[in-house]
Order: structure tokens, then C-alpha cells, then sequence
């Protein structure tokens, strides 16, 4: 361990020089995607949080250990509250923050399709960071004996504390909530209807993974999907071009034309790894991976219409370039301009002790905000739930180049030598039992809405249960999370039935009286005709 921190501090220097984290990194954009988006979204159109004098910014004192009835340690939790819609009919709306600071927008911005149905229901909103992000620390350090308290299990306690005490700090009578959340906060959105459903009346969980694989190759094999259902001749020119890219990965000849070709730094040597390849060709993966992930969601006019999978095939089948390793590399570019990884575009980062650097920090003030989200979203990953994205099936057009053990190799480098394989897989295991997986997930009133062309919708679930209004939901031709952002002129047709479906079980929980009714919502079979004879309705008299 002393000469895995000495290595540290020393690329702590260096990376100052060298660039900066990636921003699409492990399946998230650094920061957390929901927040990024939904900013450059409300800069466009001139709005932010001074435009929201009603919302307020909280602390809560939360619990550190929920589950040791001899820790009394508390912390401050930090939350959003807006008043602004309620009708104080004890209907509250909680979204659930998950691995990245909490923007109050999310709690205040109008069209935000849950603020909508806030209004028209007369709603209050809060919206809880999630601990160990933003500025809810219950320890000031990320040391792996501090990251202990990071768990899933901790979180939706938390949000379990948090809604007790909100009822007693309001005098919500007969309290009717309804969780929201999406990506990661949607599994624990889905979770928290599972395990304290005595609390709320239904939830929604947008684009959830329920799925705690570990090894997440599936990810890869939906990429690849969405690059066929866009243009037939975009997989085969994927598929070269990464080909290519490996043969010259082989040799010294071909690693110095990889850095040529895509400006590395630091650049492939005589000392080059395997590791190091690895790492590259996961740097590679990321720039599909981010512009897949998004594709055509409603953040800002950057998904709607440019980084997406139109523009990436049209970039990878381009006849102008000959070469499949630079049309990659021109690919590489054009998400650069959205996406940078440096101060200079044409320069592609390349180095994974950098990244070690920067995340394997346990002090807040080195990691900063940006290295801490990522520090804390890598431990939920190695400890817990996996969603290692890698290429392991082989049967893809990326191949075997990014294997498990490039992801295991950085949980022990990132946090230390007891975090191994033997340790992940356990713990992972251990999850997955808790659980159940996307096919033993068990909860009623809870709305799952997935996009098909999303790959983490591999790792939703699609068993729905009418008795109980467990009710699945895959948008066709939409990506993660879309179904959450304001609507935009263009957007995917199937948007608009799908928020309508959503809306109505939603609607359908908030009628919910627990200690009287069972279950209650409309299945996608029950209600498909009712969504779509509102819409006729809207079309003919409206």
C-alpha cells in the first residue's frame, strides 16, 4: 500500500499537466450525467437556481449506521424542498439522488415531466442527495473504511429515515409518496417500493438496472443494436476499424502508428503493458458508450440531434475516409467537441495510472468534486453492484478488448489489495441474493420505463405482474432516461404515449390508500387503449 500512495502522489502532480478525468467514465458522465444535462439544458435557455426564489436548500440530520442500533453518529444530509405546488393534500413526490451532486434544479424546474404532474396534482417535492456526494458527507474522508458506509442498503435507509421525518416535521396526514428516480437512483427507487413499501404509495423507476451482473457485457451487445437498427453497414465498419486497432496493438510498429493516429499521451513505449492497451481500448469503448447512452434524450440540443447514433454511424461509414482507424479517430473528434478530455482537442489521454491518480485519493480536497462522484460511483461498483461494463462475450464488433480484469485491476489499485476478485464477486453475489435480480424483483405500484435503444435496459426487468401493478414499460427508440426531461420538438414519437402511461399510474397511486386498498395501477396490456384514446381525444378536440 505505501508504494501504490507514493505512485499516487506522484501522478497527483503529474495528471495537473497531463488533463483530466475522462467525462463519459464506467457508464456515467462525470459528474452525474442527469445534472450535467439538465444544466446545459437551463442555460440555454436562460434560466438557474436564482429563477426559483420559492425553492429551498436543506440539511437533515441523518443517521450514519441505520443498522447498528449502538452508532449514534449523525451527519447533515443535504435536500431540496418546493412548496410551490402543493395543495396540502399530503401528496409528496421524493426524487432520489444518486452518484453525483444534487442539483436543485431537479426539484424546481417546471418542465421536468414529475414537476408537471406536481403541479396538477398539488404535490409537494423534495429531493434527497445521496450520501457520500455533493455536500452530504457523513465522513469527511473516502478511505476504504469510511466508503463502508456507502452502501445500497445505508441509501434506502436513508431515504426511509428521511420520509418518517419529513411526515412528522409537515404533519403529513395519511401521506401519500411517490419516489422518482433514474440510472442508479431508479434501481434504488425500485428497491425502496421492494423493501419499505409501508411508506410510500408507488414509485417510478426510469431506465433502473435491477440486474447486478458484474460483469455487464451485455452493455456492448445493445451498443451494437443500436449501430445496426441505425444503418446495417454501421457494425461492419465498427467492427474494422476496432479490428484494425488491435492488430496494431500487437506490435511496436503498430502502437506508434495508434499514436500518430490518435495523438496519445502519454504514448505507447517499449515499456507499453497490457494493461495499458486494455486501458485504451476502454477509452475507445467510452466515446460509443456516451454517445449511445444519450442518444436522442431531451437534455439539451447536444443529444437531441448531434451526439448521437445517427451522427456516430454517419462518421463511421463516411466513403470520404478509406481507413476504419481513422474514421475511429475522426469519431474520437467529433465527440471531443462535446465531450473534451483536454484543453487540446486532437490530444486523446491515454494513461491509467492517471486515472488511478486522480480517483485512488481518500483526501476530499485532492479529489474534488468531480474525482469524489467518481471515487464514490467506482465504490459502489467494486463493493456492491457491479455493472463492470466490459466486452468479454467477444461476440461483438468492440471484440475482447475490454476484458473484467481491466475493471478488477482497478478496484484493488483505486481502493486497496483486499478489494480483489474473490472480495467484488462475494460481495456482488451477496447483492444480487439481497435483491433478487431482474427476475425475482418483487414489488407492487411501481412503474419501470426502459428505452430500448439504452444499454442498461439489458439489465432492467420486463415481468410484469397486473394483480400487483408491477408494470414494465420499454420506450422503442429512446436511451437512458428519457422519458425524465422536458419534451423537444422532434423527440421520438413513442415519448408521448409513454409519459402518458406513466402519469396514469402514477395518478392511479396517489388514489392509493394503503391501509385499505390492495395494489393499484393499470398494466401496460389494461391501459395501452386508455393512453392512446386521450391522445385521439387531445388530437380530435383540442
Amino acid at each position: 500500500m505505501s508504494n501504490l500512495f507514493s505512485i499516487l502522489l506522484l501522478f497527483s502532480i503529474i495528471v495537473v499537466v497531463l488533463g483530466k478525468l475522462p467525462n463519459f467514465f464506467h457508464g456515467k458522465e462525470i459528474g452525474n450525467a442527469r445534472n450535467n444535462y439538465l444544466k446545459r439544458h437551463l442555460k440555454s435557455k436562460n434560466l438557474a437556481n436564482s429563477e426559483y426564489p420559492w425553492l429551498q436548500t436543506l440539511n437533515f440530520t441523518q443517521k450514519l449506521d441505520h443498522f447498528d442500533p449502538y452508532n449514534k453518529k449523525t451527519w447533515n444530509q443535504k435536500y431540496f424542498y418546493n412548496p410551490k405546488y402543493s395543495r396540502n393534500n399530503s401528496i409528496i413526490f421524493l426524487m432520489i439522488g444518486g452518484e453525483g451532486p444534487e442539483s436543485g434544479h431537479w426539484a424546481a424546474y417546471p418542465e421536468v415531466q414529475y414537476l408537471k404532474w406536481a403541479d396538477e396534482f398539488g404535490a409537494d417535492v423534495f429531493d434527497l442527495e445521496h450520501r457520500f456526494f455533493g455536500d452530504s458527507w457523513p465522513i469527511g474522508d473516502m478511505s476504504v473504511a469510511s466508503l463502508k458506509y456507502l452502501t445500497t442498503e445505508q441509501a434506502l435507509a436513508d431515504l426511509a429515515y428521511f420520509i418518517q421525518s419529513m411526515n412528522q416535521l409537515h404533519g403529513f396526514n395519511n401521506p401519500r409518496w411517490v419516489t422518482f428516480g433514474g440510472s442508479y437512483p431508479g434501481s434504488l427507487s425500485a428497491w425502496f417500493r421492494q423493501k419499505y413499501p409501508e411508506l410510500t404509495v408507488g414509485s417510478v423507476a426510469s431506465s433502473a438496472p435491477v440486474n447486478l451482473k458484474l460483469d455487464f457485457f451485455e452493455y456492448a451487445m445493445v451498443v451494437e443494436d443500436g449501430l445496426r437498427i441505425t444503418d446495417p453497414n454501421c457494425p461492419e465498419a465498427v467492427r474494422q476499424g476496432i479490428t484494425q486497432m488491435q492488430q496494431l496493438s500487437l506490435t511496436e510498429t503498430g502502437r506508434e502508428t495508434l499514436n500518430n493516429v490518435f495523438n496519445l499521451v502519454p504514448k505507447f513505449d517499449k515499456n507499453t503493458t497490457k494493461l495499458d492497451i486494455n486501458n485504451f481500448f476502454g477509452n475507445i469503448f467510452n466515446v460509443f458508450q456516451g454517445m449511445t447512452q444519450y442518444t436522442y434524450d431531451g437534455q439539451s440540443d447536444r443529444t437531441h440531434f448531434n451526439m448521437t447514433l445517427r451522427k456516430m454511424c454517419n462518421i463511421m461509414t463516411n466513403s470520404s475516409e478509406s481507413d476504419p482507424v481513422k474514421r475511429v479517430h475522426n469519431l474520437v473528434l467529433w465527440y471531443n467537441t462535446f465531450e473534451p478530455s483536454s484543453d487540446d482537442l486532437t490530444v486523446m489521454q491515454n494513461s491509467y495510472w492517471d486515472i488511478i491518480a486522480q480517483i485512488g485519493s481518500s483526501d476530499l480536497k485532492v479529489l474534488g468534486e468531480d474525482g469524489a462522484a467518481a471515487r464514490g460511483w467506482m465504490w459502489l461498483c467494486c463493493n456492491e453492484i457491479g455493472f463492470l461494463q466490459t466486452t468479454d462475450q467477444g461476440r461483438n464488433v468492440f471484440g475482447s478488448t475490454v476484458p473484467l480484469n481491466l475493471f478488477i485491476d482497478m478496484c484493488t489499485d483505486m481502493f486497496d489489495s483486499s478489494i480483489n476478485m474473490d472480495y467484488i464477486y462475494s460481495r456482488n453475489l451477496q447483492a444480487q441474493n439481497y435483491y433478487g435480480g431482474a427476475d425475482f424483483y418483487n414489488a407492487s405500484n411501481v412503474v419501470l420505463p426502459n428505452g430500448s435503444l439504452d444499454p442498461w435496459h439489458a439489465l432492467g426487468t420486463y415481468h410484469e405482474n397486473q394483480n400487483y401493478s408491477k408494470l414494465p414499460y420499454l420506450i422503442n427508440g429512446t436511451a437512458h432516461c428519457s422519458d425524465m426531461y422536458p419534451e423537444y420538438d422532434g423527440e421520438p414519437e413513442s415519448l408521448v404515449a409513454a409519459r402518458a402511461f406513466i402519469k396514469m399510474n402514477v395518478k392511479q397511486f396517489i388514489r392509493y390508500d394503503p391501509n385499505v386498498d390492495g395494489p393499484h395501477g393499470s398494466s401496460m396490456s389494461n391501459s395501452i387503449l386508455i393512453v392512446f384514446a386521450l391522445l385521439l381525444c387531445n388530437y380530435l378536440y383540442f
